[in-house]
């Protein structure tokens, strides 16, 4: 009796699958393929703000590959073709760094983070197989690309400079536009990062079709900017309790990052001319969606 019941759960469930995910032109359970699809998408990634400086640095500073974050928002797809579709994305975008360091004269430890926060809007292409010869398949080849402008919301930057052995520990934080020290706080009179970015969205991945209208989406994608993301300009700090005003020039004459260059630099004839930094990430994407007309 058993095996008669899973036999007849076995043939209900293949019956139920392949009518719920014909893609027939015609038929009673005629899956859509055009028309609007709106959805949620989230994930999780690595996120970077590559320069050459902090890149070719000595063991001053070491730019860490790991540095997991996540974004979340909503997104809309209009496919004018079976394969072929154009749409974009609202997302809360969180991006950053993660340095690590050791200074070659004071023998100090460096540990030190950049976080921001962007709302991101890609508009992008996108693509998916589609085979006339087998068109009831429920999985699907994916790939995306196009380009994205962000805006930015906030950021902090927090740099500890420590040795376990002499007990010295000191934190600066800038958040926003408040930088703070130890016994010191102060309000610069502008931001030290660009409020906007612009770059370039492509990811690759594969869609499965849950139910006749909504599909689930995985893919691996990458978010490269194409602009310098620090602003270079001077600019004036007044610290609390005091009414002068003082020039805040926060990348001038580095080394690296949060590096300023030694005697050692300077006899070896170090040149100050800091490149540009650009925001980067690579990580996965899961995607929920529904078409909402054929």
């Amino acid at each position: 009796m058993k095996k008669q019941i899973l036999s007849l759960l076995t043939l209900f469930v293949c019956y139920t699958a392949s009518a719920q995910f014909d893609y027939h032109s015609k038929g009673r359970w005629d899956a859509p393929v055009l028309g609007m699809e709106w959805g949620l998408t989230g994930g999780g990634y690595t996120a970077m703000q590559p320069n050459r400086d902090d890149m070719e640095a000595d063991q001053r500073l070491d730019p860490q590959m790991m540095n997991f974050t996540y974004a979340a928002g909503v997104e809309g797809i209009y496919w004018f073709q079976k394969s072929v579709g154009f749409g974009g994305q609202l997302l809360l975008w969180n991006s950053g760094a993660v340095y690590t360091g050791k200074d070659t004269l004071t023998k100090l430890d460096l540990n030190a983070t950049t976080k921001m926060t962007y709302l991101k809007l890609p508009l992008l292409f996108h693509f998916k197989s589609y085979n006339r010869y087998y068109p009831n398949r429920r999985t699907r080849f994916s790939a995306m690309f196009g380009p994205y402008v962000a805006l930015m919301s906030s950021f902090s930057d927090e740099v500890t400079f420590s040795n376990a052995e002499f007990n010295i520990k000191t934190t600066s934080t800038i958040d926003n536009q408040t930088i703070s020290s130890p016994g010191i706080q102060g309000k610069i009179n502008g931001k030290i990062y660009k409020p906007f970015d612009l770059g370039f969205t492509f990811g690759v991945g594969g869609e499965l079709r849950l139910w006749k209208r909504t599909v689930v989406a995985l893919q691996i994608r990458t978010d490269l900017g194409f602009f310098d993301i620090e602003d270079k300009r001077d600019r004036k700090v007044k610290y609390d309790n005091n009414p002068l005003e003082y020039d805040f020039k926060y990348w001038d004459g580095l080394y690296s990052k949060y590096n300023t260059p030694n005697v050692l630099d300077n006899l070896a004839g170090f040149q100050a001319n800091r490149p540009a930094t650009k925001n980067f990430s690579v990580g996965a994407f899961l995607s929920l969606r529904k078409y909402f007309r054929q």
